[in-house]
């Protein structure tokens, strides 16, 4: 059997490291998946290794989790390719605006234009699921003899 053509692609390494890492419950939160998810994907099983389910969405959430990306503002300021994980991204690009450094808030101001900001935006927060309705089982009594 032949190995699925999205384990030669980036975001899988990406998936791989992390994993390698971390738990992939860990990986699986991270990535707001279940973890049987991610394991079926890593081992090729299941609907993905038999090419049943698409991994489009798995990997965008990793390259935008796990990813690295240039900074054209600190690469600017240091003549030379600076590469940022998504985290660190992150943590520039989707802060409050920094009130004490200039240099921090060219840097947020720089944030503002990027076109990695919106690869990296915190994933949104889940709304809480409404509780489900109670549905009370009326039975007809029975009459007695």
């Amino acid at each position: 059997m032949s190995m699925p053509s999205y384990m030669s692609e980036p975001w899988f390494a990406l998936l791989q490291a992390a994993c390698a890492a971390r738990s992939r419950k860990q990986v699986a939160d991270a990535l707001a998946v279940s973890a049987p998810v991610v394991s079926q994907v890593l081992n090729a099983s299941g609907k993905y290794g038999a090419g049943q389910a698409k991994t489009d969405k798995l990997a965008e959430r990793v390259l935008h989790t796990y990813g690295r990306y240039p900074c054209p503002h600190l690469s600017e300021q240091k003549a030379e390719t600076v590469v940022l994980s998504a985290d660190e991204c992150r943590a520039f690009a989707h802060r409050p605006a920094p009130a004490g450094s200039p240099r921090d808030m060219q840097h947020w101001q720089a944030c503002l234009q990027c076109q990695h900001k919106g690869h990296t935006a915190p994933p949104a927060p889940k709304s809480p699921q409404a509780p489900r309705p109670r549905v009370l089982h009326i039975h007809p009594q029975h009459p007695q003899e």
